[in-house]
């Protein structure tokens, strides 16, 4: 049997503002707790103890036979459109004032929030004038006072606190460690009442429910504390997530409060600087993103949402997993998943930091840049590494109360800015701002461009910055807002906060690390991927100079990248650079797999391009130099006691299409001299093949003797790098696809030469060089056709749709 599906549409708000709605799919009898979504790695066994197989949410769901007393509520869905994330000012004004003494105790909370800064404030200037600042013990105690004082306001500061727990750069160690307790150690409330609040919202008594209950929180957070228990009719382990009471009345008074404090705050900005961020618009993003996660209804569709996405998306990494949420259990301020027992990343061993790190950036990254759609409150008490089950040793992803999403024109302009960044390539990047709304579209760029120019390039390469973290970055970018109309759109607050946060997790594994120099390879792929215009021109932008000329190194580097490997910071020299090889990289026979792949569609061109030219340019320079040995070679034998008798001229050529002309007339129309740019371009090629075959560029300069005798003992005696390369062409001949693509390269090469000539000469090329044309593509195209019939049914059966 299957169930009757229908589209449902949460009141779940995006982080671009009130109004656009998120959408999943749930069963319209509400008969089915939707737990079909779960790690891709992981397999579910359903109630009977039968496997099942994995179920997206737009895929019809077949109930188990015995279907349990929880998953037959259907008010989940009856009041699903009451969801809490209605934030307005208006409401929080109604909420704040909505009884006669309720402006007394705003007023109050006023002074509460004002007393409880204000003398933290004093205690550390105290310090400073006394010199006790840096005493360990007075530190000690202040990082403590701090967090107890932010425990004390309640939710909106322990938030604040939580993403200042994060920060190494911008927070002292001491106040850290203490901040950190804000995640998932605040004091909780008494248990009685978090009992009652679960069986008003479950409708039943938690016994019912439950076969084991903890008698104590497992943790306490900002707004709720956490529970472990077992279903009673399934065995299962579950975490139950209880809300903290008068939450909702709390948040409301604090973001009313705030909301007149920002507005006096926006005027004076507006009046002394030239920032056009609309603060107001930043709060309401913070305010809205608060008002959802007080809605456990919302964190758990979005947690089956955010599965889903990551399943679809060809990047995800299968070491993530996402805790199923039991919809029957779970209510506006009960929230019922699936148990995982793990650790804070935060409290492992640096290198172990640094691996899970790699896990945790590819996975954001497939949100931010690749579905749009992310987690918007990544701090370590929501990335564990799990130590027990079938998918230990895997990164969990928890706590979805707050997501945003980003359309795709705001998610291209990104990777966008981000090579036009590296480029420096100032006018482009103005594009990318305007295009992300940093900067109007009315922008001066004469008064712009100088002004990014000082404050970007010092975090590229050569610039001397001696941090290139994305904090310090962003601080110098608002320090500008002085002198251009720079803004912060709302919804980039939010990744903003989500960036700063991972990155501080990195730092504390690695000091070194860099978020965007490591995100290089995603984006790579990400270009690569995508056979839009605009990726063919951002691939120009990587890989060619101002002449047109591909740059060896950038094209090193993006091989690299497109491998997954990256420079590590005493390689790189910049916030990101594009030029720098690692020195552990690719393997020649990585390479030629990646490039015969589909994922190098995009780039093949490209390469096939600057092939064609740099043959181009070498048989032209060594046609020209042998051309120049020539009169030696026609001079007759000098006899002894004589003068040297003078070399006769060379014989006229034949040239099909022209007829007979002067050799050095040939010599001009199919092989002209190169210019002064042609000529360093060529030796940064030699250097490049030179480097690839092991040998000395001397030895492919000058076509000696000697020389000669080098290449053809390399032939017998080859070197490492020749080896390598021949054991990855044996391997790549071994599949038919990939020998269809070398037949396409070479094709393209060899028709491109052609075309060369025949618009040097002005002669059709099947006519200047005759049946030779035709041979040698006749030669070329049966290749694979030859050499496939050879492979075994398997290989030669494969696809070939790398050749595209």
């Amino acid at each position: 049997m299957q169930l009757p599906l229908k589209e449902f549409r949460g009141c779940v708000r995006d982080g671009r503002g009130v109004g656009e709605q998120q959408r999943s799919v749930l069963p319209t009898n509400g008969q089915m707790p939707l737990r079909g979504l779960h790690s891709r790695s992981s397999r579910r066994v359903d109630h009977t103890g039968a496997p099942r197989r994995h179920v997206r949410l737009a895929a019809a769901v077949s109930p188990p036979p015995a279907m349990p007393k929880y998953a037959q509520r259907s008010d989940f869905l009856q009041d699903s459109c009451s969801l809490t994330s209605t934030y307005s000012p208006e409401y929080v004004r109604q909420r704040a004032l909505e009884t006669p003494g309720s402006l007394f105790n705003v007023l109050v909370r006023v002074t509460d929030i004002a007393v409880s800064l204000g003398l933290f404030a004093g205690k550390l200037w105290t310090d400073r004038l006394t010199g006790q600042e840096d005493e360990p013990d007075i530190v000690k105690k202040r990082a403590a006072e701090l967090r107890d004082t932010l425990t004390y306001l309640g939710p909106s500061f322990i938030k604040a606190g939580q993403v200042l727990a994060n920060r190494p750069d911008i927070v002292r160690e001491d106040y850290m460690n203490e901040l950190c307790c804000l995640q998932d150690d605040v004091p909780s409330f008494p248990d009685e009442i978090a009992f009652e609040i679960i069986e008003e919202e479950l409708g039943k008594p938690i016994d019912q429910v439950f076969s084991s209950f903890s008698e104590r929180p497992i943790a306490a957070a900002s707004l709720g504390q956490v529970y472990k228990a077992v279903l009673r009719e399934t065995g299962e382990d579950v975490a139950v997530k209880v809300q903290r009471p008068n939450a909702l009345a709390t948040i409301s008074k604090d973001l009313y409060v705030l909301r007149r404090a920002v507005g006096v705050y926006q005027q004076i900005v507006s009046r002394f600087t030239a920032q056009t961020t609309d603060y107001q618009e930043l709060l309401s993003v913070f305010a809205e993103g608060l008002f959802t996660e007080m809605d456990f209804r919302n964190e758990a569709l979005n947690g089956l949402r955010m599965q889903e996405l990551l399943d679809s998306s060809e990047f995800c990494s299968s070491d993530v997993v996402i805790p199923v949420s039991y919809m029957g259990l779970t209510s506006r301020r009960v929230h019922t998943m699936e148990w995982i027992q793990g650790v804070k990343l935060t409290t492992l061993p640096p290198e172990e930091i640094r691996s899970f790190v790699k896990v945790g950036q590819e996975a954001f990254l497939t949100q931010l840049l690749e579905i749009g759609y992310f987690h918007g409150d990544p701090h370590p008490g929501n990335l564990l590494k799990i130590t027990e089950g079938p998918n230990a040793g895997k990164l969990a992803l928890i706590d979805f109360g707050l997501v945003a999403e980003i359309p795709s024109k705001d998610r291209e302009a990104m990777v966008s800015a981000t090579i036009h960044l590296a480029n420096r390539d100032w006018d482009a990047l103005v594009d990318d701002f305007i295009a992300l709304e940093f900067l109007p579209r009315d922008s001066d760029r004469a008064r712009i461009i100088p002004v990014m120019d000082r404050v970007l390039s010092p975090y590229l390469r050569g610039g001397g910055a001696a941090a290139y973290n994305f904090s310090a970055l962003s601080q110098d970018l608002l320090s500008v807002t002085l002198e251009i109309p720079f803004s912060v759109p709302p919804y980039m607050s939010l990744i903003a906060r989500s960036v700063v946060t991972l990155e501080g997790i990195a730092l504390s594994g690695d000091p070194q690390y860099q978020m965007v120099a490591q995100a290089y390879p995603f984006v790579v792929r990400k270009v690569l991927r995508n056979d839009s215009n605009s990726s063919m021109a951002l691939l120009q932008d990587i890989l060619f100079d101002n002449d047109g000329k591909v740059k060896p190194t950038r094209l090193g580097a993006l091989l690299n990248a497109g491998l997954g490997y990256v420079a590590d910071a005493k390689q790189s020299a910049g916030f990101i650079d594009i030029d720098a090889v690692p020195d552990d990289g690719a393997s020649v026979s990585e390479v030629v797999a990646f490039l015969l792949s589909p994922e190098a569609r995009e780039l093949r061109p490209l390469l096939v391009r600057e092939i064609s030219n740099g043959l181009d340019l070498f048989l032209r320079d060594r046609f020209r130099k042998a051309y120049a040995l020539l009169p030696g070679l026609l001079a007759p034998p000098r006899l002894p006691f004589l003068p040297a008798l003078p070399s006769p001229p060379p014989p006229p050529v034949f040239l099909p299409g022209i007829g007979l002309i002067a050799a050095d007339e040939a010599v001009e129309k199919l092989a002209p001299p190169l210019n002064s740019a042609e000529q360093v371009y060529l030796v940064s090629l030699m250097e490049l093949t030179a480097n690839l075959l092991g040998v000395s560029v001397a030895e492919l300069e000058s076509p000696t003797a000697s020389s000669i005798q080098g290449m053809l003992q390399m032939a017998t005696n080859p070197s490492e790098q020749v080896q390598e390369i021949g054991d990855a062409l044996n391997t790549m001949s071994g599949n038919r696809a990939n020998l269809e693509v070398v037949q396409a390269i070479v094709l393209d090469v060899v028709n491109t030469l052609a075309s060369k000539q025949e618009e040097r000469t002005g002669v059709p090329a099947e006519q200047l060089f005759g049946p030779g044309l035709f041979i040698a593509r006749q030669a070329v195209s049966g290749l694979s056709n030859r050499l496939g019939s050879q492979l075994p049914a398997s290989s030669s059966s494969s696809s070939s749709s790398n050749s595209s």
